[in-house]
């Protein structure tokens, strides 16, 4: 029977970096998935790298140190070609919108984000296919903000994982069950048989709380739906993340514009079945049209729901499962941005017995009456 120091089960963005941080820690690891390696939410997510509406303070910095992070495995893994540094630019409505995004960038700057406001001449020289309505005389630039090629970035990390730290990967091999002795995990149960692990870290985003029923435990997550477009290759350049009023907008890997917005997700939740995506796509596709000259005469190439995990206080859960004493879990709202971070920092738990104060405010047991 094969025995592993760590078992990862899940391989999202989350997954991934932590069978990759662990792995190169020095620890046997085998990464498991019920499917394909990026093909649940990773593959489903706007993959914005950022901290700019996390809130409160705490959770701003995790996000921040998450961005710092992801910059350090860039480096890393050599050219990826998954980063996408660049910042990222917002503009609001007149009116309420315009006053929560001059406080917001105000309090950014003060807790010392990369966040400022810039001409609109200056914008429209960084992305000369944006049109600005006439109200905006500025617009607010994240510098530090980029994007991820999420399931590129998987496929990178998982390559490196196996060929220089001995990982192995293995996949469409659901977990049917445990087999557990007082705290602690002895063994996973797939199809293929038994596997004994000394560790075991959950990774499986919005189907957190159903899995970890397998083994009695309480880690309320719940699951937020999300629509996404993608379009055929735009008429003009865009490199980087737009927030206009009722359109998010950015390059996507296959070189189109990967379109998303929040109200047209909440359209796509109330609809239920997938039957009017193409009309939920078409609006995103004309309000895109709207803002960037380039979005005008594409087309929709693939629209696709995706359902992201929300803990229950909406904060990351990282830790040690509550009851188990070699058992650990994952899971957050921030999986793109947070994923490189708490790949490292739950390994050096793991594998080293090194607990990370910035992890104390999202532990499991918080949940635990």
């Amino acid at each position: 029977m094969s025995h592993y120091d760590v078992a990862v089960i899940g391989l999202g963005i989350v997954g991934a970096n932590a069978v990759y941080a662990t792995a190169r820690a020095g620890a046997r690891v085998l990464a498991i998935d019920a499917g394909l390696p990026g093909a649940g939410t990773s593959g489903t997510s706007f993959a914005w790298l950022n901290s700019v509406r996390k809130e409160p303070e705490a959770y701003h910095r995790l996000n921040v140190a998450g961005m710092s992070a992801h910059r350090d495995l860039a480096r890393d893994l050599g050219d990826d070609g998954a980063h996408h540094f660049g910042g990222s630019l917002e503009w609001a409505d007149a009116g309420d919108g315009e006053r929560e995004l001059r406080a917001r960038v105000e309090r950014l700057a003060g807790w010392g984000y990369a966040a400022e406001f810039i001409s609109r001449e200056r914008a429209a020289a960084m992305e000369p296919g944006l049109e600005f309505p006439g109200h905006v005389r500025e617009v607010a630039f994240f510098g530090a903000d980029g994007w991820l090629d999420a399931p590129g970035l998987i496929r990178r990390l998982l390559s490196a994982a196996a060929s220089k730290h001995g990982a192995e990967v293995r996949e469409r091999a659901p977990v049917r069950s445990f087999r557990a002795r007082g705290d602690r995990i002895e063994g996973l149960v797939t199809d293929g048989g038994e596997t004994v692990a000394e560790s075991v870290l959950v990774c499986v985003g919005p189907a957190t709380q159903a899995f970890l029923e397998l083994l009695r435990a309480m880690v309320p997550v719940g699951r937020a739906p999300g629509l996404l477009a993608v379009t055929s290759p735009p008429g003009a350049k865009l490199d980087r993340v737009v927030h206009a009023p009722g359109i998010h907008l950015r390059p996507d890997a296959g070189g189109g514009l990967l379109l998303g917005t929040e109200d047209v997700d909440k359209l796509a939740v109330s609809a239920g079945a997938s039957a009017n995506l193409p009309e939920l796509a078409a609006i995103l596709l004309e309000r895109a049209g709207r803002v960037f000259s380039g979005a005008r005469g594409v087309k929709v190439v693939d629209s696709r729901i995706g359902v992201r995990p929300m803990p229950a206080d909406g904060h990351t859960i990282a830790g040690r499962i509550p009851g188990y004493a070699n058992a650990w879990v994952l899971a957050t709202h921030s999986g793109v941005t947070l994923g490189a971070l708490l790949g490292r920092l739950i390994a050096d738990e793991i594998v080293r017995g090194a607990s990370s104060p910035m992890l104390a405010p999202f532990r499991p047991d918080r949940f635990v009456a």
